[in-house]
């Protein structure tokens, strides 16, 4: 009977121990991933390829090459940019609940993309946990930390720090700048969210956002599919133009009546 028992008591004790190296694992792999994002470049989604099964009991996940990315419906749509976690993640007492990918882009003044998550906490609680940040006022209510500037006309073709990031001023041509900026939703709801912006180039872009080769691809796929469409519809109204019989010209008949009229009253 103790031999019976024995097996059943190592189990009892084993277990709790698993599930807690589990937990454990599994809050490594999201602080790492939390920490990652906070560099705003590609180290985010290298950190996502990495614990793909980890993360996916979060959120669904999208490949390419060596990284991975967390999809959204459409980038340039308001109400489909964004998506709500099946679990929150939680990071140092904080609760994030979904993730944020916005694509901008404009005739004259570059292009911008932010990233980053919402989270079911209030400003003051989500600036304290990142304390270690040097957040600095933007506007009334929004910070920003790890402001950075790439200049490409510089020959040392690398980001400097970027004392200079003013709301309002876009950045100036040939120059692309990135910051981090976290903002209040509501009252108990913030937003943290990495920003590249400016005249980007699709090397610059695909360094620091890797993700966003395939949803660009796509988005200038559906732009040519338009323009050729919009072609092929003015050149079938050309067609139907040059198709139409020639209507005669009645004109001179009507000119010559008048002429024939004009000779006999006299």
């Amino acid at each position: 009977m103790l031999l019976k028992k024995l097996p059943l008591l190592i189990y009892s004790l084993v277990t709790p121990c698993m599930a807690l190296a589990q937990n454990n694992s599994v809050e490594t792999a999201t602080d790492k991933l939390i920490d990652s994002f906070l560099t705003c470049d590609a180290q985010f989604f290298q950190q996502l390829a990495k614990n793909q099964t980890t993360f996916k009991q979060f959120f669904d996940l999208a490949t390419i090459d060596n990284v991975a990315y967390i999809p959204v419906e459409n980038v340039q749509k308001k109400d489909k940019n964004s998506v709500v976690f099946k679990e929150p993640i939680h990071y140092k007492g904080l609760t994030i609940t979904g993730y944020q990918n916005i694509f901008i882009e404009t005739p004259f003044y570059g292009q911008y993309y932010y990233w980053g998550f919402t989270l079911n906490d209030n400003l003051d609680k989500t600036k304290q946990t990142f304390n270690k940040l040097n957040w600095m006022p933007y506007t009334s209510k929004t910070y920003v930390a790890n402001t950075q500037i790439y200049d490409r006309t510089n020959k040392t073709n690398d980001w400097q720090a970027n004392p200079y990031a003013i709301d309002g001023v876009i950045p100036r041509q040939g120059t692309v700048e990135k910051s981090l900026y976290l903002e209040p939703i509501t009252n108990n709801q913030t937003r943290i969210v990495c920003s590249i912006q400016g005249d980007i180039t699709k090397e610059i872009l695909y360094t620091n956002r890797p993700d966003m080769k395939p949803i660009y691809e796509n988005i200038e796929a559906k732009r040519q599919e338009k323009i050729n469409a919009l072609k092929l519809k003015k050149q079938k109204e050309v067609e139907q133009q040059q198709n139409q019989p020639s209507q005669p010209n009645t004109d001179n008949k009507i000119n010559e009546n008048d002429k024939i009229m004009e000779r006999k009253s006299k």
